[in-house]
């Protein structure tokens, strides 16, 4: 069973800090050089100086970026920069932003500790594969600070609402922070410390699974770290924090929950030839054209998406060496013979992205896993319209342009033990480090 707990937040003090814009950041995956250094100049306090210090040319074992946070949480704390809450708390948190297409919405959830349990044996199910390296280096960090910097994002059914009404009800009435930041999101976070509220949740919770849908390389390092623990101490205690990491839960029946679509930009393709791929193609796929002109991309937009919204497969494409913007609608009994063959199983061939770089990106284009896996070569967008443009300027030879993996589709991948290609999905907006952190000093421990 789920089993969360809440915890003693260590989090910004509004009479040292204001204005919150200043020092939250999104997580460090998903942050640009150049933004990272805008952020280094915000301020002097700016999360960007625990998730993502500068490395220097003298660097050390002693004095690397990872050690310098750690000075920089301890310093923050002693300058009381960083305040700790003195009892246990939830903290509801809500999020206004807007789409691309404009459209506003609110997501609901809240930060708690979560007891940790090996993938695979419990109630807490992934979707998506890991990197060594990158948990590697959050591993130095994590074992450098001891905190849980930033929050695993992960999501459960509710669809009759109980657990986010109980959250409301049981909230204080004024927000510890409200602050809007640069990208117009506005963030509102509350305390939730009833003993009474604390329990309902905590039962609620308790038969409910959950699917991590941002931050698979922050639960794996959380794993690494409590059993790196657990070994240096020679014993256990069930309580200890490092059993715990702290995540991000929201409903994955609320309104506010998105999922962006992750187009995919190549260049360097060299000589490929249009009508031998439409050739082989058309064994696989429908193929309509749409003049390329502002009324076409339009039609050819809303064909895409209303393909989509039928739960159909269908991708988009355009390209340097193209007349045309071409829709290619996947012939599901050809696609999942094909797919079969290569022994995916039933849920993954249903999977857009899946038809994408199997049959047209490695069977039709014969890109190989290391071009494909090559930045120069592959990158991705979450905005179809400036993705659109940046092949239409040239920067690009050939653009996919899909529809969004459905929350239904990550619910039965994960339920059924799979996992995902990468770049399958993109949860919008991500949850940001810097709102609460939680600590796993030695002697720390939660209180269940």
């Amino acid at each position: 069973m789920a089993e969360i707990a809440p915890f003693r937040g260590l989090r910004y003090n509004v009479d040292k800090i204001p204005d919150l814009s200043t020092v939250v950041i999104p997580p460090y995956d998903v942050i640009p050089p150049a933004d990272q250094e805008r952020y280094y100049n915000t301020s002097p306090f700016n999360m960007i100086r625990l998730e993502l210090g500068r490395s220097l040319p003298g660097d050390s074992s002693d004095d690397n970026p990872h050690t310098r946070a750690a000075h920089a949480l301890h310093d923050w704390q002693a300058q009381r920069i960083l305040i700790r809450d003195e009892h246990p708390a939830l903290y509801a948190y809500d999020l206004d932003y807007s789409l691309p297409s404009g459209r506003r919405l609110t997501r609901h959830g809240f930060l708690c500790a979560l007891r940790l349990e090996d993938l695979g044996t419990g109630t807490v199910k992934p979707h998506e594969k890991t990197f060594p390296a990158v948990k590697k280096e959050r591993l130095g960090l994590m074992t450098a600070c001891q905190a849980n910097l930033s929050p695993v994002f992960a999501l459960y059914a509710d669809p009759q609402g109980e657990v986010d009404g109980a959250l409301t009800a049981g909230r204080e009435q004024t927000p510890l922070y409200v602050f809007r930041d640069a990208g117009g999101m506005e963030h509102r976070l509350w305390r939730v410390q009833g003993g009474e509220v604390l329990r309902e949740v905590k039962r609620l919770m308790s038969s409910r699974a959950l699917f991590i849908a941002d931050g698979h390389h922050r639960y794996e390092t959380a794993l690494n770290y409590r059993n790196i623990r657990r070994e240096q101490s020679g014993e256990d205690s069930r309580q200890a924090s490092y059993n715990y990491i702290m995540v991000y839960l929201s409903s994955l029946n609320g309104d506010g929950l998105t999922i962006l679509p992750t187009h995919r930009l190549l260049r360097h393709l060299g000589d490929w030839g249009t009508e031998a791929l439409w050739e082989r193609a058309s064994a696989f796929f429908d193929v309509s054209r749409f003049e390329a002109s502002g009324e076409g991309r339009r039609r050819w937009q809303d064909a895409l998406e209303a393909r989509g919204a039928r739960g159909e497969t269908a991708i988009g494409m355009f390209g340097r060496n193209l007349d045309a913007f071409i829709l290619l609608a996947a012939r599901r009994e050809a696609v999942s013979a094909f797919l079969s063959g290569l022994d995916l199983p039933p849920v993954l061939r249903e999977l857009d992205v899946v038809v994408l770089d199997e049959i047209l990106l490695r069977r039709l284009l014969g890109l190989s896993d290391a071009f494909l896996s090559d930045s120069d070569n592959i990158h991705f967008s979450h905005d179809f319209s400036r993705a659109v443009d940046t092949v239409l300027a040239g920067q690009y030879s050939l653009g996919f342009f899909i529809n969004s993996t459905r929350i239904g589709q990550v619910q039965e991948v994960a339920s059924a033990g799979l996992i995902m290609p990468h770049k399958s999905t993109y949860f919008y907006p991500k949850v940001g480090s810097g709102l609460v952190i939680h600590t796993m000093a030695s002697g720390e421990e939660v209180v269940g």
